[in-house]
């Protein structure tokens, strides 16, 4: 059983879309496997008691697991867009679907010494900040189509045509398709779909939300086979069976 927490932060000053969850959680006895689904947000994880090391997984866009040591505390860092963000030593285009030693890609051994000596959450929380902001933060980026077009996605739950956002933007649908492939290594449909999946995984966790019908109405899927399909390719598990299964545990 994990002990998790959470808290999201602002964090980057030159992106519009500057928020990013903090998370932190202990392990059992036992070594442990955490599943993770797609969320198209990259992620800093850093293991802080032990034999400290710290990763950092690309965006994803199929469900991964990450093999966890016993007894050991973790903290995350998810910020929600690479827009804003400075290129590493590898775009983040090219960290699609990647696994690496953070190390590899600038130098964190600071960082890293500051969150083993830190004492509590909160305070991992702060020292991962700064360093962001001095470090991550692109201070030469302004806010670009593409960032506004990850926005107008979100608030449409990810049901946007490739279509509105060229007319929103005044460029072509190919350029649109261009640029943010550029930039995600993920086209505008697979991150819309990632976004209507998590959507409809939230409405799924949701007691009050009785009917399946109601999710496949308000995230745009044509019918409930729809959902299924979707929901397992970025899950691996059928909606009715991952409903149930966190229902059970509220």
């Amino acid at each position: 059983q994990l002990c998790y927490r959470e808290q999201i932060v602002k964090w980057n000053p030159y992106s519009a879309k500057n928020l990013a969850l903090c998370y932190e959680f202990r392990t059992g006895r036992e070594e442990e496997t955490l599943d993770l689904i797609p969320d198209a947000c990259p992620d800093f994880i850093f293991r802080i008691s032990g034999r400290p090391t710290a990763v950092l997984m690309g965006v994803q866009s199929a469900p991964c697991s990450l093999r966890l040591e016993p007894e050991a505390v973790y903290f995350g860092f998810k910020p929600y867009s690479v827009k804003g963000m400075r290129e590493l030593s590898a775009g983040w285009a090219e960290l699609l679907n990647a696994r690496v030693a953070l190390g590899e890609q600038l130098d964190c051994g600071r960082l890293l010494e500051r969150m083993v000596h830190a004492p509590d959450f909160s305070e991992r929380i702060r020292v991962m900040c700064a360093f962001a902001e001095a470090e991550l933060a692109d201070n030469a980026y302004t806010p670009d189509f593409v960032e506004y077009s990850e926005l107008r996605l979100c608030n449409a739950r990810g049901n946007l045509r490739v279509e509105d956002i060229a007319s929103y933007t005044g460029y072509s649908g190919r350029y649109c398709r261009e640029r943010f492939k550029e930039s995600y290594g993920l086209s505008i449909k697979r991150y819309s779909n990632i976004i209507r999946f998590q959507n409809a995984m939230r409405m799924l966790a949701d007691k009050r939300v009785e009917d399946l019908s109601d999710i496949v109405f308000e995230n745009g899927y044509f019918d409930q086979p729809h959902l299924s399909r979707e929901f397992k390719l970025y899950s691996g598990d059928s909606p009715l069976h991952y409903r149930q299964s966190v229902l059970k545990m509220a």
